[in-house]
């Protein structure tokens, strides 16, 4: 197969990290989720209500596809303040829902600048991690997140199919090292997610499944007041992790909600024009204003 080293060198002189796959491995894609729940490690109710809509195969629109390209672009915590009862209460939204349209045109276009021969492309619906594991991208940590030895877990992963040969860098999945005698994930979990009985997180018990439910949907019984932590998924696994010694420290302040934007999404109205001057706020953030109040009552709470 013949490489095109250029073509995604532009996107690692920005300081991302990009390697890419041929699309003969699709089936093997789905194979690696798919055993997952034949061994009975995924549910059901997961798959069908997350993985479903994954598409191994070319799409049907891109013929043309001979690649899949998988890039990871650093992210930091971001900081979303709400202003609520004459207080300034400091919130966080981990990497990975901020910015997503931002990141994908972004790659889009540095690609498509450094190609300047008419490269196709189109994002890929398929499980992320799993390419960039599988190309060598990132390197699975104990607690099933990615990662990146500059970045550690605090990344966004992204994946395009292409018309271009790129080099294909399929192989097996790796782990961490220092996994194998760490274990402070497992250790500070607050749902006991993470079990010494197998790798994979029980994903049905993990607060960031939990914290991404609509607003209509109670939280389990078993998740109490006290284990939340963002104002949306969890970090306390990343937070305690040694990888993240360094990459923790980033933090950018995102977006502060005024005292009538917080008492507006605090009323659970989802009526009028606030209502879309709200989603247009959040949306960007990785937000969905069917997250609120729940989610951030919890937090409120806690601060009283």
């Amino acid at each position: 197969m013949a490489e095109c080293k250029d073509f995604l060198e532009c996107v690692r002189k920005k300081g991302y990290k990009v390697s890419s796959m041929s699309v003969s491995h699709l089936d093997e894609v789905r194979e690696d989720v798919e055993r997952l729940r034949r061994d009975g490690l995924l549910s059901n109710e997961i798959y069908d209500e997350y993985l479903f809509r994954f598409k191994y195969r070319i799409p049907e629109s891109f013929p043309a596809a001979k690649s899949i390209i998988v890039a990871s672009v650093p992210q930091p915590v971001c900081e979303l303040t709400f202003n609520w009862e004459g207080r300034r209460i400091r919130t966080i939204i981990p990497p990975t829902y901020a910015k997503a349209v931002d990141v994908d045109m972004e790659i889009v276009s540095m690609l498509e600048r450094c190609d300047g021969n008419g490269v196709h492309l189109m994002r890929a619906i398929l499980p992320h991690k799993t390419l960039a594991a599988r190309t060598g991208l990132v390197k699975y940590g104990r607690n099933n997140i990615t990662y990146v030895p500059e970045f550690g877990s605090y990344h966004r992963l992204t994946s395009f199919f292409t018309n271009r040969e790129l080099p294909d860098n399929w192989q097996k999945t790796e782990v961490m090292e220092r996994c194998a005698d760490c274990g402070a994930c497992a250790r500070k979990c607050p749902t006991k997610a993470i079990s010494d009985d197998r790798f994979l997180v029980h994903a049905e018990r993990c607060l960031t499944l939990h914290n991404e439910r609509p607003n209509d949907v109670p939280f389990p019984k078993f998740v109490s007041p006290d284990m939340h932590n963002a104002i949306i998924g969890c970090m306390v696994c990343q937070k305690v992790c040694p990888a993240n010694a360094e990459a923790k420290k980033r933090m950018v302040s995102c977006a502060e909600l005024s005292e009538e934007e917080t008492e507006f999404l605090m009323k659970g109205d989802r009526s009028g024009p606030m209502a879309k001057n709200m989603v247009e706020r959040l949306e960007p953030l990785g937000l969905e204003i069917d997250l609120f109040p729940r989610n951030l009552q919890v937090l409120l709470d806690q601060m009283r």
